[in-house]
């Protein structure tokens, strides 16, 4: 009587399991978790993150199922999700939603929805006294911070099955399986490339003697946002502002020369991040502003369309690197040095 006991039990709990594991949508309260290994390698990004997020989305209706997060380490498996029963699009980046510098995360709840956007600035910096007819940009709307790097990696049809979900909690005491071996490691030894351009601008001056260090640029048209489920920029145009400094005298000469600067971007409107074959939908215009040596701090200001210019150089870390070398179109014209000036004198709060 006692076996027969034991043994109804031992049935009756197996029915249960597998009652339990038959696939519902998630929302209805379903309980039974595999237990996922997650592991990425960020080599190719050439980052090291502190923190990595996984996002796993049910494939049917897209909504956010799971958000698991973790820090960062060598090892190739690196943690372990409790995942439901059900399929999978995964979407693995580094460290956690708010935390990369100048990016936010948001649309997180859906897949179609999540995106990584340059954080607004509400405050970029006024050159005063400019020509007749340009408004004051400290009141523009459009204006974000420079985003630090992102990097990730998507995993579409990621199927845990019943079978996974009972092998993974009990592996232990079962004969190793080598299909749900496999089929339970897909998130394991994942690459995330970067969805964030390095962009390298040189820009040659003529009279760049008469001008205080550093410029000041206002750069319009590039993306605003990325999408993850698509892999492209959005088609939100933002405007970012930097400086540009590094003066280099040419060859010979006192007067004229060249400024540079390295700035992130999320890129053109529309690209897929690793595109060297972009078909700008909108112009890219950097406004240029320079603070001369004079006793009045006179402020020149070139507009100039660069969208021609700038070269898609395929990159090892996923992202093109952007590249753009221009001359000027006006020369900076001389005027008299207030006192010694050296012209490398102008600080970011004078703008």
């Amino acid at each position: 009587m006692k076996r027969i006991t034991k043994y109804s039990l031992l049935l009756a709990g197996a029915w249960a399991l597998l009652a339990s594991c038959h696939r519902r949508p998630l929302e209805d309260g379903y309980v039974a978790k595999a237990r996922i290994p997650i592991g990425a390698v960020w080599t190719v990004a050439g980052i090291t993150p502190q923190n990595v997020t996984a996002l796993f989305y049910n494939q049917q209706n897209g909504k956010l199922a799971l958000e698991h997060r973790f820090e960062n380490n060598d090892d190739r498996i690196q943690t372990y999700a409790e995942v439901p029963a059900g399929i999978y699009t995964v979407v693995i980046f580094n460290e956690i939603r708010g935390q990369i510098r100048g990016i936010g995360i948001r649309g997180h709840e859906n897949l179609a929805t999540l995106e990584a956007y340059a954080i607004p600035n509400p405050n970029p910096s006024n050159a005063p006294n400019l020509k007749p007819g340009l408004t004051n940009r400290a009141n523009s709307a459009g204006y974000v911070y420079e985003p630090d790097m992102l990097a990730a990696v998507l995993v579409r049809d990621f199927d845990v099955s019943c079978e996974m979900v009972s092998y993974t909690q009990d592996s232990k005491e079962q004969v190793v399986n080598k299909a749900l071996e496999s089929a339970s490691e897909r998130l394991v030894g994942l690459i995330p490339e970067r969805k964030v351009h390095e962009f390298n601008i040189l820009i040659h001056v003529d009279g760049l003697k008469n001008a205080r260090m550093p410029a000041l640029v206002d750069m319009k048209g590039m993306a605003e946002s990325y999408g993850f489920d698509t892999d492209r920029s959005t088609l939100l145009a933002a405007i970012q502002q930097f400086t540009m400094n590094n003066r280099t005298y040419d060859a010979g000469s006192d007067q004229n020369g060249t400024i540079s600067a390295k700035i992130h971007t999320f890129g053109m409107l529309g690209e897929t991040p690793a595109s060297t074959d972009v078909q700008p939908v909108e112009p890219v215009i950097m406004d240029f502003f320079f603070m001369l040596v004079d006793a009045d701090k006179t402020i020149v200001h070139q507009q100039v369309d660069a969208t021609s210019l700038i070269r898609y150089v395929p990159g090892q870390h996923g992202a093109t690197t952007l590249e753009l070398e221009m001359k000027l179109p006006e020369a900076l014209h001389n005027v008299d040095p207030q006192g010694n000036d050296s012209g490398f004198d102008t600080e970011l709060a004078e703008w």
